[in-house]
């Protein structure tokens, strides 16, 4: 006992030295720490920078885009600008025909009234010649009249009387003949202008249906125009939503992968730690490096590695472990011995080896615990075979929550246990305080739960990411989909505009042919009624005429007859007077007849001039619409130069941003240099750091070899002889020299060793240990019997493997060849195993000669050659094993038009035994198929499946 207590009062001086120099250590570690904390500080103040210069440049970018958007409306702007030029130049075009249309029509109506006015002309002629030749016939009948003076007064008289009875009879005539004569010609123009009524009635039905349809087609059009720019500005709501909820998802997934990005490289710098194991002491890198490399055996991993603590503890198990945390467990005394060996030789230090067969541990009893009191050993987790180690380490330390605790606990166990509380404060056997502020980054297990911490936060953070993107993606995909379905209304629109100007000017152009067509009927109602009267008067007039002509013919008779009576021999001269009377009747006809002519040329005359002046004014209004488009077209034109200006300056603005994203990726660049020259810095601290952390390691050795050797004394004071220090100290004797007192402990020892040992229960331990040992004996056979019908088992089945393998590889590698042949329209093909010999394990070569080249490398093929191959192979074995139904996804995607045109050729021929589902863009394919299926959107969220036989078509071609 007195030895023992010399121990301990030696182990307490040296645990104290090393505590002032592990403190000062401890410091300057520190003091590392906080620089290299400040450098991050100073890194990540720059990363933000960069990130900010990241922000900028996609500002700018998002610039660029609404830029590259203004000029995408700038090219809608100018193509509707252009299409209104178009339909202008067009309408411009079709009046400027009606305009010469017009001018030959005025042109005709010139030549018919010049052709009037020369008939006029030519009658009003041969209305003077009649009438100079009826004053001839007028003249000649006076003189024959004067001749017949002489036969007396009454024959004059009667002759006189006769004379004006006459010329009031052919006055009558000629008037009944006239009459008759504008009867009939009314009568004519009034069935001619009846038939072009009924023909204009038609005309003006026929434009008036076509105002109703065009009028109705405006209506359509000016519907679907509205219609339209409902759909554009909803689309535009829809879109500008639809942006700002991809802004928003795009934002969210670069702070996810930021988040992520730090996590991970936080979690890098953790491995790199614990993978260089920072943090443990040279001798203890030196062992575990050998035992990696295998010059050590028997090396099963330090303390600190093998254990695996609750959450929430790590510091509590650390502070209580000390150094013993890179304490090394070996399997056996024989492994402890060689790695100190190893030590020794190479002169790497000193380490503390726990050997399994010679660590033996005992636990307290938890039930004398209250309260937060918890034994060290059962806050920690390990393998079964390391429970003795545990307990020998952990096995009589308490962990408490607080201080406070601590104390209550320490002092109702009389203060034999080390109790550690939570936060790393520690009440040590004996009664002794040690505690205060401790750095959670630089423990072992908070390094390591730290690590774990991190990696479900990185998979977490990507599955945030995954989702992010996924959310991007789809809005993405929504704003293309918008932007699509807007380019469509705007082209819809710009179509439905030109369909509107086109219309309006047919509207226009029914309108005037039906004002024209309805002013011409007005006309020819009034000309229809004005002939109607005419004719009228003229057969009134006639039927006059005609009476007077009988009651006058009467009254010649009877005059004639006294005349005869009077001069009967004179008939010669009425035979004269008769004959030029009539002649003078004739002559008098004839003019009346050229008078009526002339009347009616002169009417028709009028009825043109009137046509003329309406064709005038239509063409007044034509050229005015001509000039009118003309003045569109010029505003037009410099509205498209304004839209031209501002898409160079778009492309001004453009180069601007781009200026801007090069300055800002250039202070990127300076930005990254910085970092980098802060992480050197840092790594130079870093190595630093860890030869202070190995000093450091080196003193808490020291420290935690002094300290486990006071608590070991303590505890076998109390294991050995229920003693507490204060009785061992009552019990110590004095002596003048340790040497002479362990001597003399070793003299008791001896004989107490002489006595041997007694084991009171061998003869039950030996039922036990041969039961056991049958058992064990028999399972053996079992197993060894298990193991022959395995091995011959496994020796059958690689056989038959081996065979159908063989088999199989011979069928693929002939199908190889011709299917090879057949899709490269030549050369040839094979298939090799590397090791014939153990075909299991294999590689297999690939040899192609495609037509015209050598090949020495499947590299030197082209792409599309490649996939060649590559489905050569796959039919080679779907001839061998051919499946009812195989799906293939764009395979021939990579080929030229030569080699899907084989392909599909191919496919159609090995369809007879599999049904193939092929997803394809290449035309080739979609031909060589038996059905074509496609998926359309016609409607926002409404898919539609489309569906087409080619059998039927081809089919339905034919017939």
């Amino acid at each position: 006992v007195t030895l023992w207590v010399d121990g301990v009062r030696r182990a307490k001086e040296t645990v104290r030295n090393q505590q002032r120099q592990y403190e000062t250590a401890q410091a300057d570690y520190d003091g590392l720490c906080a620089e290299i904390e400040a450098i991050d500080a100073e890194t990540e103040q720059v990363q933000a920078e960069m990130q900010r210069l990241m922000v900028e440049v996609e500002r700018c970018n998002a610039a660029i885009r609404a830029i590259t958007e203004e000029q995408a409306g700038s090219d809608s702007r100018l193509a509707v600008l252009q299409n209104d030029i178009d339909h202008n130049n067009a309408s411009i075009a079709s009046f400027k025909e009606e305009i010469e249309a017009a001018g030959a029509g005025k042109e005709g109506i010139a030549a018919e009234i010049a052709g009037h006015q020369k008939a006029i002309e030519e009658l009003e002629a041969k209305m003077a010649g009649l009438e100079a030749e009826a004053a001839r016939r007028e003249e000649q009948l006076a003189v024959i009249q004067a001749e017949n003076a002489a036969t007396g007064e009454r024959r004059g008289a009667v002759t006189g009387l006769l004379a004006q009875l006459t010329a009031r009879q052919t006055d009558a005539k000629v008037r009944a003949a006239g009459c008759a004569s504008s009867a009939a010609a009314a009568a004519e123009r009034l069935n001619a202008i009846a038939a072009e009524k009924e023909k204009s009635a038609e005309a003006l039905k026929n434009l008036e249906a076509e105002q109703a349809d065009t009028a109705a087609y405006l209506a359509t059009v000016n519907d679907t125009l509205a219609r339209l720019e409902n759909v554009q500005n909803g689309l535009k709501m829809k879109l500008a939503s639809r942006k700002k909820q991809l802004d928003e998802a795009d934002a969210a997934e670069q702070q996810i992968t930021r988040q992520r990005e730090a996590a991970v490289q936080r979690l890098q710098v953790l491995g790199d730690l614990e993978r260089n194991m920072d943090g443990y002491q040279q001798s203890v890198k030196t062992v575990m490096r050998a035992a990696q490399n295998r010059r050590l055996r028997g090396i099963l991993g330090t303390v600190s590695g093998l254990l695996t603590v609750q959450p929430g503890y790590e510091l509590a198990i650390e502070t209580a472990l000390g150094f013993a945390l890179q304490n090394i467990v070996v399997d056996g005394e024989a492994a402890a011995k060689a790695a100190i060996a190893f030590l020794r030789d190479e002169k790497a230090g000193r380490a503390t080896f726990l050997p399994l067969d010679t660590i033996k541990g005992t636990r307290m009893d938890s039930s004398r615990l209250s309260g937060s009191a918890r034994v060290a050993a059962d806050l920690v987790k390990c393998d079964a075979r390391y429970d003795n180690i545990v307990a020998n380490l952990l096995g009589r330390i308490i962990v408490v929550d607080e201080i406070n605790e601590a104390s209550r606990v320490a002092r109702s166990l009389d203060w034999r246990n080390r109790v550690v509380t939570v936060d790393g404060q520690v009440i040590n056997a004996g009664g002794s305080f040690t505690g205060g502020s401790t750095s959670r980054s630089a423990g072992l297990f908070s390094r390591r739960q730290e690590m774990e911490d991190l990696k479900k936060k990185v998979a977490d953070l990507e599955k945030k990411q995954d989702a992010a993107a996924e959310a991007t993606d789809k809005w993405k995909a929504e704003v293309d989909a918008l932007n699509a379905q807007l380019t469509a209304a705007s082209s819809e629109a710009i179509t439905a505009g030109g369909d509107k100007i086109r219309a309006e000017a047919e509207a226009r152009r029914i309108e005037a042919a039906l004002s024209q067509a309805k002013a011409a009927a007005e006309l020819s109602a009034a000309e229809a009624d004005s002939l109607a009267a005419q004719r009228a008067k003229d057969e009134a007039e006639g039927q006059a005429a005609a009476v007077e002509q009988e009651k006058l013919a009467g009254e010649i008779a009877a005059l004639e007859k006294e005349l005869a009576e009077l001069a009967g021999s004179d008939d010669s001269f009425l035979a004269t007077r008769a004959r030029l009377s009539d002649e003078l009747s004739a002559v008098r006809m004839q003019r009346l007849e050229a008078g009526k002519d002339k009347d009616l040329h002169a009417a028709a005359i009028e009825t043109l001039a009137g046509r003329s002046g309406e064709s005038e004014e239509r063409d007044r209004a034509l050229r005015a619409n001509i000039a009118r488009l003309e003045a569109l077209n010029a505003e037009n034109e410099k509205k498209m130069a304004a839209v031209r200006l501002q898409k160079e300056e778009a492309a001004g603005r453009i180069e601007e941003q781009e200026a801007k994203i090069a300055a800002a990726s250039a202070r990127r660049m300076e930005k990254e240099g910085e970092v980098n020259q802060k992480t050197q810095k840092v790594r130079a601290i870093t190595d630093q750091r860890e030869k202070m952390s190995q000093e450091m390691a080196r003193l808490a050795e020291r420290k935690a070899a002094a300290e486990v050797e006071y608590d070991q004394t303590i505890a076998k004071l109390w294991e050995e002889y229920q003693l507490t220090m204060t009785d061992a100290q009552a019990l110590c004797v004095e002596f003048d020299s340790v040497t002479d007192l362990r001597r003399q402990v070793g003299e008791v020892r001896g004989k107490i060793r002489a006595l041997g040992n007694v084991n009171v229960s061998a003869i039950e331990e030996y039922k036990e240990v041969s039961t056991r040992y049958e058992t064990l004996r028999d399972q053996v056979r079992d197993v060894e019997k298990s193991k022959a019908e395995l091995t011959r088992m496994i020796g059958e089945l690689s056989g038959e493997m081996k065979t159908i393998f063989t088999e199989s590889f011979a069928q693929i590698n002939g199908h190889f060849g011709r299917i090879f042949n057949a899709l490269f329209g030549g050369g040839s093909a094979s298939l090799s195993l590397a090791d014939p010999e153990n075909v299991l394990e294999s590689g297999i070569d690939i040899q192609v000669a495609p037509p015209g080249k050598v090949i020495k490398n499947l590299s030197a093929l082209s792409g599309g050659e490649q996939a060649l191959v590559a489905i050569s192979i796959y039919f080679a074995i779907l001839a061998v094993n051919p499946a009812p139904f195989c799906i293939l996804d764009e395979i021939e995607a990579a080929l030229d038009d030569v080699n899907v045109v084989r392909y599909a050729q191919y496919l159609q021929r090995i369809c007879d035994a599999t049904q193939f589902i092929v997803i394809t863009h290449r035309r080739g394919t979609m031909e060589a198929a038996d059905v074509l299926y496609g998926v359309t959107m016609q409607e926002d969220g409404v898919s539609k499946l489309l569906r087409l036989d080619l059998d039927q078509v081809d089919a339905s071609l034919v017939s």
